[in-house]
């Protein structure tokens, strides 16, 4: 039995559990550190006198530098290790959000913003594939699902305490908040999270073998006296990892799917709270829609992890996205009404994070090992073009005179596109089985142990 079938078959452990919690920390703080622009957009319009299409390009600052940190850095996980990008992203982050709260124009500001999407883009697209490689199979889904909502939350959290801050403070101080939370994370990084024994088998970097035995005493499992061989390709040579290794038809239907899920996600929760004031809400209201926004996205997340564990996470996540088209056509008719609006504004939250709950558990199992952070990286790096574009987009809209229950009706309808597309791709059946060596198949259909 190699040793990635052994974690697959054995208990989860309260190690794993707490790989799973740290990078969920992860993802909160980094939640906060890219949405609590959202919250202080108004505030940062007063003071620089800013245009809705100069908003839209801050919003959307911070999304380019995402895009660019999941194509360029997070493959770097794939050659360094999850372990170093990791905690060389937290530093890049916390660096730029020290600078961004001493910024004297809105073109520092984005520039700041830019930096810190990049470090965040590498994370975001490196830690569901650490989540993956440290999970059993049959909770992959599960436990990435899980992690996901630490985005939310960490919105939720950015809402709270931009409430509080720009009440007493300036905007200023928020991101003051936000490097110190990141700066103490890459403390608990560095101490505790080990690098993932796939990429370890991988690439066989030096004390490779002490570092798997260490990580499989964590786990309860039997330790190995010698690394395994080498996988060797059908002809017998050593398989390199390299962009072959990636299906382009499944990585371009995976690609569009990310990229609608982004563009209707960031869309939502970069200009909701600015849209509700524009429809007759005070700044506090709108405020308070963003959080119930992600608060919605928070506790969906979580539900999209238990229903993993139960129903096919494709079809689940297609649902979601045909769900979120609905809920935007809801939203777009609720504007008038603060109570209905903000009811809305939870469901928009709650189907767009289960949406993208969805794609990042299934985003994993579409690549073997060899690129798996390349693979993960590449469709979430498509997929920030769209959270890059919706945000300008709108803002541009806006100037132009459009309503928000129109803005909220266009961006719908790339959603149930966005369901098609995940519906048409062809997911492995056993993700695993080309870092085993055995041959790989493809299903169509639900996966029989997460069918109810």
């Amino acid at each position: 039995m190699s040793i990635r079938e052994s974690i697959d078959r054995a208990p989860i452990t309260a190690f794993q559990f707490g790989v799973v919690g740290t990078c969920l920390l992860i993802l909160l703080t980094e939640g906060y550190d890219l949405l609590i622009m959202a919250f202080a957009a108004s505030s940062i319009a007063a003071e620089w006198s800013l245009t809705g299409s100069q908003i839209g390009l801050l919003l959307s600052a911070a999304l380019v530098g995402m895009a660019l940190g999941s194509a360029f850095v997070a493959p770097l996980a794939d050659r360094i290790g999850r372990r170093p990008q990791t905690l060389g992203c937290l530093t890049v982050v916390a660096g730029s959000m020290t600078l961004a709260s001493m910024t004297g124009n809105e073109i520092q500001l984005g520039l700041c913003r830019f930096v810190t999407g990049i470090g965040i883009g590498g994370l975001i697209a490196t830690l569901p594939v650490v989540i993956a490689e440290f999970s059993p199979q049959r909770r992959r889904a599960t436990m990435v699902a899980m992690y996901i909502s630490g985005l939310p939350l960490g919105g939720v959290i950015g809402g709270l305490v931009a409430n509080a801050l720009l009440a007493n403070y300036s905007w200023r101080a928020s991101f003051v908040v936000g490097a110190i939370l990141t700066g103490i994370l890459l403390v608990v990084v560095y101490f505790f999270l080990p690098e993932s024994i796939d990429f370890l088998l991988e690439k066989r970097p030096p004390r490779a073998l002490d570092s798997i035995n260490r990580t499989l005493r964590k786990l309860h499992l039997d330790t190995v006296s010698e690394l395994p061989e080498p996988v060797r390709a059908s002809g017998g040579a050593v398989r390199s990892a390299g962009l072959k290794e990636i299906n382009w038809v499944r990585t371009t239907l995976l690609g569009a799917a990310f990229f609608v899920m982004l563009a209707g996600f960031y869309f939502a929760t970069s200009w909701t709270p600015q849209l509700l004031e524009q429809s007759g809400f005070s700044a506090e209201q709108g405020i308070s829609g963003g959080m119930l926004l992600n608060l919605g996205g928070a506790v969906a997340s979580f539900a999209f992890s238990l229903f993993a564990m139960r129903f096919n996470s494709q079809w689940l996540t297609a649902a979601t996205l045909a769900g979120s088209a609905l809920m935007f056509a809801a939203m777009s008719m609720s504007m008038g009404t603060l109570g209905i609006a903000l009811i809305a504004a939870i469901a928009v939250g709650g189907f767009t994070n289960a949406a993208a709950a969805g794609l990042f558990a299934l985003a994993p199992d579409c690549f073997p090992a060899s690129v798996r952070s390349t693979g993960v990286g590449l469709v979430s790096a498509i997929g920030r073009l769209g959270a890059i574009g919706a945000p300008i987009v709108a803002g541009m809209l806006i100037d132009l005179a459009w309503s928000p229950t129109s803005l909220f009706l266009v961006f719908a309808v790339p959603l149930l596109l966005g369901a098609v597309f995940v519906l048409a791709i062809r997911v492995p059946r056993e993700p695993h089985a080309r870092a085993t060596g055995s041959e790989t198949t493809d299903r169509g259909t639900a996966e029989p142990e997460r069918m109810s």
